[in-house]
């Protein structure tokens, strides 16, 4: 036998229901909580300067709900103008990255001459991206961003994809992938690495971690590194020629500088040379 409703759980429920109501009579989202822990904030480029929030939330809904959308304006324009792009906040992360792969360089918007680019924010950028992003190389220049997509999405979602270009838009022959999780990226390095030659390349396809900031910084630190030696080969400095003259001290440094990435060492190896 159900208990009786008490008079104070009635009147509670009216009051939830009368705030329902009211939030929805002054416009407020369905929606009254924050959205999931892992949603993404998005930014969204190439979109129409005439289009307000309104007609974003038109475009974006499709995908999920939306909870927030802010158009970038031009605040010394009266009134301020937007400046073609947007950023947009989901309910949930699936839905942002549904919304991405349908949209980021596939759909043009009307009055636009390129397709609509859509990424996670600057503000959700770290580290950990760097554990998931993929360098693909030797692909056909005949391929497009879907057909990488299709190649790579049997491995596990994937949150961006984007082709190089040269500056007259033609394909470099090499794109990133960027997964969901780490995992998925090993998967598909696993599977896919020197696994078949693509369509007008010479070598097998190249799948790896692409480089990360700290490997970029290296990798200019050797050429500077390589650079510096050469110019103590060529020059003439009294009896010392070449790198059969030099102290101990310096090559100590230059050993230093290039097992450890060592930019110190490097700035020391400077001044001493520029003491010759």
């Amino acid at each position: 036998m159900r208990c009786p409703k008490s008079a104070v759980t009635m009147r509670n429920e009216e009051l939830l229901l009368s705030n329902g109501t009211a939030n929805k009579m002054n416009g407020a989202l369905d929606h009254s909580d924050q959205p999931d822990p892992d949603a993404i904030k998005m930014f969204v480029g190439q979109i129409p300067r005439s289009w307000s929030e309104k007609e974003l939330k038109e475009l974006f809904e499709p995908y999920g709900a939306v909870y927030q959308i802010n158009v970038l304006r031009d605040r010394s324009q009266n009134p301020p103008q937007s400046k073609g792009c947007c950023f947009v906040t989901f309910y949930t992360r699936k839905a942002a990255l549904e919304a991405q792969n349908a949209l980021h360089n596939i759909k043009t918007l009307p009055g636009m001459h390129h397709p609509i680019q859509m990424k996670p924010a600057d503000s959700e950028k770290s580290n950990a991206v760097e554990d998931r992003k993929l360098f693909i190389g030797m692909v056909s220049k005949k391929c497009n961003e879907n057909d990488i997509r299709v190649m790579f999405s049997p491995f596990g979602q994937i949150e961006e994809c984007r082709i190089l270009r040269g500056p007259d838009g033609l394909s470099r022959g090499c794109a990133f992938v960027t997964f969901s999780t780490r995992a998925m990226a090993q998967n598909a390095i696993k599977a896919m690495h020197q696994s078949q030659t693509m369509e007008g390349c010479s070598s097998p396809i190249v799948v790896k971690f692409a480089d990360t900031q700290k490997d970029k910084e290296q990798r200019r630190l050797q050429q500077q590194l390589a650079q510096q030696m050469q110019q103590l080969n060529t020059a003439t400095w009294g009896n010392l020629t070449g790198l059969g003259g030099l102290t101990p001290q310096y090559l100590a440094l230059l050993q230093q500088a290039t097992s450890s990435s060592n930019l110190g060492a490097f700035s020391g190896i400077q001044q001493m040379a520029g003491e010759w």
